[in-house]
């Protein structure tokens, strides 16, 4: 007597099959666009409004908050100085807007930190967060002039 493919089926351990269906259901989600880029620019200026070259830049997506310590980057995509002008610039593969991950950290690795208006209120941070919502026709997200503070 030849089996039916159901019986077949039926015969494999349920892990064996819960994880061929979970790879299935996972590769028709795509968490990065194919050949599609971001591109992430920027200016960094201190409080007077002058450009403030060679500062780095980390950019990650996952910040550890630990309590009594700085935010610190559990894993870097990019690292990247400014120009002379001030100015950044960084490329990475496009996340899809159903990513579960689309918000950015853009981390200052010296003693300054990202004067940032809340509210009103000047507010002060090691790191600017952003998302990929606001992209470009052309991938570019155009993060405009962020103002830092020297400690």
């Amino acid at each position: 007597m030849t089996k039916k493919p159901i019986d077949l089926l039926y015969g494999l351990p349920f892990r064996f099959i819960g994880l061929v269906v979970l790879l299935l259901s996972l590769s028709g989600c795509q968490e990065f666009i194919h050949n599609s880029f971001d591109t992430f620019t920027g200016k960094i200026v201190d409080v007077e409004g002058k450009p403030v070259a060679d500062l780095e830049l980390i950019l990650t997506q996952d910040l550890d908050f630990g309590v009594a310590q700085p935010p610190v980057a559990k894993s870097i995509i990019y690292s990247i100085k400014t120009t002379n002008r001030g100015e950044f610039r960084m490329v990475v593969p496009a996340r899809t807007n159903i990513s579960f991950n689309t918000e950015y950290f853009l981390l200052l690795s010296s003693p300054v930190q990202f004067e940032l208006e809340e509210s009103g209120m000047s507010v002060l941070y090691r790191y600017y967060s952003f998302s990929t919502a606001d992209r470009a026709a052309d991938g570019t997200i155009n993060l405009g002039t962020l103002k830092i503070v020297r400690q």
